[in-house]
C-alpha cells in the first residue's frame, strides 16, 4: 500500500486543488484500510474529509483521530496539531485534543496557535477561568494579535474576577488597534422626511433570544414617526421562520453579510439612516468596524451585548437605573441612556403552556435549576451551587440553552464531583428545539438560581413567566446586574442577594419555606404579565421618546 505510483499521487492532488474532496475521498476508500495508507495520504484523506462541504459529524470525527494518530507519531512536525485545532472544533471533540495542545506547549511555549487553541477549546467546555488564562498568555507573546481579542473581551463578562475597569481597559486597548485607520468623514444628507430613520444591525435575527425581545418593540414602534430598517448580517441560509416573521415589521431589509467592511460602511452611508442601533457588540457574527468608522449620525448599542464596547464612535449605550449607577459612567465608553424601568421587554410566547400543579409537594425532592448557557456557570457559580446542594435534600436541573454535546455535560459534571456533589444531584436534561417543550420543562423546577458574574436574561424572563422565581447575585455592572433589575421590576427584593454567603442562605430559605415558596410561585406569572418585564406599550413609549429626544438634540446642535 506504501507503493502508490506517482501518477497516483498526483491525481489525488489534482483532485484535491480542484476541491473535488468526494471524488478523492472515493479514489482512496477503493484502496481499502484508510488506517494502512501511508501518513501522507491519510493526512490529505483527513483534510479532505475536514474541508469536504458534505461531510458529517462521523467525517469530522474521523479525520480528528486520523490526524492525531499522525501527529503522534511525529511531534516535530507541528502543521497536522493546528489542523487538528480546526477540525477538532468541527467534530465538537475537545478533551483529548485539549490534552495533546497541553503537552505540545510544553516544547512550544511561545507558539501563538496552540495558546489560542487551548483558550478556545477552554471556551466552548465553559472552562471560563482556564481559557482566560491563555487568552492572556496569547496576547502577552503577541500583543498585536487582534483575531482572538474579541472573544477574549466577551470572555470577561463571564470570568469570576474581572473588574469593569479591567473590562474597559482591555476595550480600549483593542480598540486602538482597530480605530488606526477609521474614516469618520461621511456625506450624511439630512432626510426631507418628518419620519426619523432608525435601523438596527444584528447577525441574530433569527430564533435568538435578541428576536424575542426585539419583537415586542417593532410591534408598537409608530411608522408615522419612524422609518425603520434592518441590516441582518446572518447568512441567508440560517434564515428562518422568526426571520420571515421579523422581516414584516420592517420598512426596509438588508442582508449585508456577504459585504466586505469598506462595501458595507458605504453602503449603509448611501441609506442616510439617522440612528443606527447595533444589537450584537462583541458577541459573534458582529461588525463592530463599521461602527468604528461610523454609518449614521448617532449609534447605538442595546439588547444583544449589556456591556461598553469601548468605542469612541459608539455614542449611547441604552441600560436602566437598575443596571448602571450614575457614579459609574466614567466606566463606559458611551452616553448611558436610562430607560424608565427596565432595559428590555420580552415578546409573550406563543402557546405559552400551562403551569402544572403544585410546585413542590413532599413526594419529590426539591429541584432548583438553571437553563443558562454552561459558559455563565463560574467557578464562583459552581462553588455556591455545591454548597446549596450538599446541604440540602435537593438536585439540580440544567440545560446547556446553546447546544447538546456530551463531552460539555460530562465536563460540567466533574466540577460539581470535585466540591463532593453527589452524581445524581446534578441532572443535565436534553436539548430543546420546540420552544413550547423547553418552556414546559420548567415546570420541574421550585427554584431557578441565576448564574453570575454573567446573568441570565431570557431564561430569567422564561422561568418567571413559568411561575418561577429566580434568585439572582448583585453584580458590578451592566452584565452583571440584569437578573437585579428584573427582580426590583417585579418588586421581588427577596430574590436580590447581597453577597456570595447571602445567595446561600437565601437558597436555603426558600427550601426550608416550601409553602411560602409555594403560595408565591401560584401568583407569579399574573405579576409578571402586569409588569414592566411585558408592558410593551410602556416600554415603546419610553423607547421612541428617548429616541426622538436625541435626534432633536442632535439636529440643534448642527445649527447652532
Amino acid at each position: 500500500m506504501s507503493d502508490l505510483s506517482l501518477e497516483f499521487k498526483s491525481k489525488l492532488q489534482k483532485l484535491f486543488i480542484e476541491k473535488r474532496f468526494s471524488t478523492l475521498e472515493f479514489e482512496l476508500e477503493c484502496l481499502g484500510n484508510i488506517e494502512n495508507l501511508p501518513s501522507n495520504i491519510k493526512y490529505l484523506y483527513a483534510i479532505s474529509k475536514s474541508l469536504n462541504p458534505r461531510s458529517k459529524k462521523s467525517d469530522f470525527e474521523l479525520a480528528v483521530n486520523l490526524i492525531i494518530d499522525i501527529y503522534l507519531k511525529n511531534k516535530k512536525n507541528l502543521e497536522p496539531l493546528y489542523n487538528l485545532i480546526v477540525v477538532s472544533l468541527r467534530a465538537e471533540k475537545y478533551k483529548k485534543t485539549i490534552e495533546i495542545l497541553n503537552e505540545a506547549l510544553k516544547d512550544n511555549p511561545k507558539d501563538e496557535k496552540i495558546i489560542g487553541g487551548l483558550a478556545k477549546f477552554n471556551y466552548v467546555l465553559a472552562n471560563m477561568d482556564e481559557s482566560y488564562k491563555f487568552y492572556r498568555l496569547l496576547f502577552e507573546t503577541n500583543p498585536e494579535q487582534i483575531l482572538s481579542r474579541q472573544t477574549f473581551l466577551t470572555l470577561h463578562n463571564y470570568h469570576s474576577n474581572t473588574s469593569q475597569k479591567e473590562y474597559l481597559l482591555e476595550c480600549e486597548k483593542y480598540c486602538k488597534i482597530i480605530e488606526k485607520d477609521i474614516n469618520i468623514e461621511f456625506d450624511y444628507k439630512k432626510n426631507n422626511s418628518h419620519k426619523i430613520k432608525i435601523s438596527f444591525f444584528s447577525n441574530d435575527l433569527r430564533k435568538h433570544s435578541v428576536s424575542y425581545f426585539l419583537k415586542s418593540l417593532l410591534k408598537n414602534l409608530d411608522k408615522n414617526q419612524f422609518e425603520i430598517t434592518a441590516f441582518s448580517n446572518l447568512d441567508i441560509l440560517h434564515n428562518d421562520d422568526t426571520t420571515l416573521e421579523l422581516k414584516k415589521a420592517f420598512d426596509y431589509w438588508y442582508d449585508v453579510n456577504n459585504y466586505k467592511d469598506l462595501d458595507l460602511i458605504n453602503f449603509i452611508r448611501k441609506k442616510n439612516i439617522d440612528i443606527i442601533i447595533d444589537l450584537n457588540g462583541y458577541t459573534l457574527g458582529n461588525r463592530l468596524n463599521i461602527f468604528a468608522n461610523r454609518v449614521a449620525p448617532i449609534q447605538m448599542l442595546w439588547l444583544g451585548y449589556c456591556n461598553s464596547t469601548g468605542l469612541k464612535n459608539m455614542d449611547f449605550l441604552i441600560s436602566d437605573k437598575n443596571c448602571i449607577k450614575k457614579n459609574e459612567e466614567h466606566l463606559y465608553t458611551e452616553k448611558i441612556i436610562y430607560l424608565k424601568n427596565i432595559w428590555n421587554t420580552m415578546y409573550l410566547p406563543e402557546n405559552l403552556p400551562d403551569i402544572e400543579g403544585l410546585p413542590y409537594n413532599t413526594d419529590k425532592v426539591f429541584t432548583f435549576g438553571s437553563f443558562n448557557n454552561f459558559q455563565k456557570i463560574s467557578s464562583k457559580t459552581i462553588l455556591i451551587w455545591s454548597k446549596i446542594l450538599n446541604n440540602t435534600n435537593s438536585r439540580i436541573l440544567l440545560k446547556n440553552s446553546i447546544m447538546d454535546n456530551e463531552e460539555i455535560n460530562l465536563n460540567l459534571k466533574e466540577k460539581f464531583l470535585k466540591n463532593k456533589v453527589r452524581e445524581d444531584k446534578v441532572c443535565i436534561l436534553n436539548f430543546k428545539k420546540n420552544n413550547s417543550d423547553h418552556l414546559s420543562l420548567y415546570n420541574q423546577i421550585d427554584l431557578a438560581l441565576d448564574t453570575f458574574p454573567y446573568n441570565g436574561v431570557t431564561t430569567t424572563f422564561e422561568s418567571l413567566l413559568m411561575g418561577v422565581p429566580v434568585l439572582s447575585l448583585k453584580g458590578f455592572n451592566f452584565n452583571s446586574r440584569c437578573g437585579e433589575s428584573i427582580n426590583r421590576n417585579l418588586d421581588l427584593e427577596n430574590f436580590i442577594a447581597e453577597n456570595e454567603e447571602d445567595y446561600y442562605l437565601k437558597a436555603l430559605n426558600n427550601y426550608n419555606n416550601k409553602k411560602h415558596l409555594s403560595d408565591l410561585r401560584k401568583t407569579l406569572r399574573k405579576k409578571v404579565m402586569l409588569s414592566p418585564l411585558l408592558n410593551d406599550k410602556e416600554f415603546n413609549k419610553t423607547f421612541s421618546e428617548n429616541l426622538k429626544t436625541i435626534w432633536k438634540d442632535y439636529l440643534a446642535s448642527k445649527s447652532n
